[in-house]
């Protein structure tokens, strides 16, 4: 034990001298005084993307490589096309995956340059069920966004100025969902998979913050949703609309020609009534005369 002890000491020493001695041969000011060591420290360090079918956002600007400040906390919005989700994120080769909630992730304080690499896979949308999908976009207190867009499985709608919109046939599957500001910059992000239930519409919540909206086949969507400060939508309702069924457009046809007939009628009597006055009136200009 002794001995072991002692070849412990020894080795630590060397290694304290060795390390004086180093430092004293790096910089000497040529007087023979104490050696001098500069370290310089980068105020920034470059974030390299790499990602196929998947677009990577910071500060709502989409790059291949960005410049953090040194020791930030940098939060990426990592999209994928439509029609692909991602199955896999990593930072200089660690999996963190998990840590990636509802499209966004923050890295820990940055100290050195980082490269991420996002891999996708392509997922199956069926056309052969689609919705039309309206509901209003608001902010965390409650008032409408107005002016921008949203955008679901890369269909558009307009948000109008009561914070209403409506995206027109969206098909039952895998999408992202982003909300745009009238500027074109994206504020919020979630995704959803609308699925073929039996039972009452409704929204779940699923593990990555992402949401799996049932619905019956054809129907049209309500969905409200909430724009938090950090950029994640949250979807507080969804209700089911019903289109209009067939018997009640053909009532509302049929309603629409009577009223139709109705007018008709009208104008006809209102001539008749004209010119039997404009007649009677002529006859005691005549007989007055």
């Amino acid at each position: 034990m002794r001995k072991i002890t002692a070849f412990l000491l020894c080795f630590c020493l060397l290694s304290i001298g060795s390390v004086t001695a180093f430092a004293q041969t790096v910089s000497q000011d040529g007087t023979g005084g104490d050696s001098i060591i500069s370290v310089t420290v980068p105020d920034s360090h470059i974030l390299t993307v790499s990602a196929e079918h998947a677009r990577v956002f910071y500060d709502g600007q989409w790059s291949k490589n960005f410049s953090v400040e040194r020791l930030s906390s940098p939060q990426l919005l990592i999209r994928p096309e439509n029609g692909y989700r991602v199955t896999r994120v990593t930072l200089n080769g660690e999996d963190v995956t998990e840590q990636v909630q509802g499209g966004y992730y923050t890295l820990e304080p940055v100290y050195e340059d980082k490269r991420l690499v996002v891999e996708t896979e392509q997922v199956p949308v069926s056309t052969d069920s689609t919705h039309d999908i309206s509901g209003t976009v608001i902010d965390g207190n409650g008032d409408p966004i107005p002016g921008g867009t949203v955008e679901i499985g890369g269909k558009t709608g307009t948000i109008d100025e009561d914070g209403y919109f409506t995206v027109e046939d969206v098909p039952d599957g895998y999408h992202p969902v982003t909300v745009t500001d009238g500027d074109g910059n994206i504020i919020g992000y979630t995704e959803i998979e609308i699925e073929i239930g039996g039972g009452e519409t409704g929204v779940t919540a699923s593990p990555g913050s992402s949401y799996i909206v049932t619905v019956s086949e054809g129907s049209g969507l309500r969905l409200d949703l909430t724009v938090t400060v950090d950029g994640r939508i949250t979807v507080a309702h969804a209700a089911e609309v019903s289109p209009p069924r067939s018997d009640d457009m053909e009532n509302s046809q049929t309603d629409d020609e009577s009223n139709i007939l109705l007018w008709v009628i009208i104008m006809f009597v209102s001539g008749i009534g004209v010119i039997g006055i404009t007649f009677f009136n002529k006859k005691r200009r005549c007989g007055a005369k």
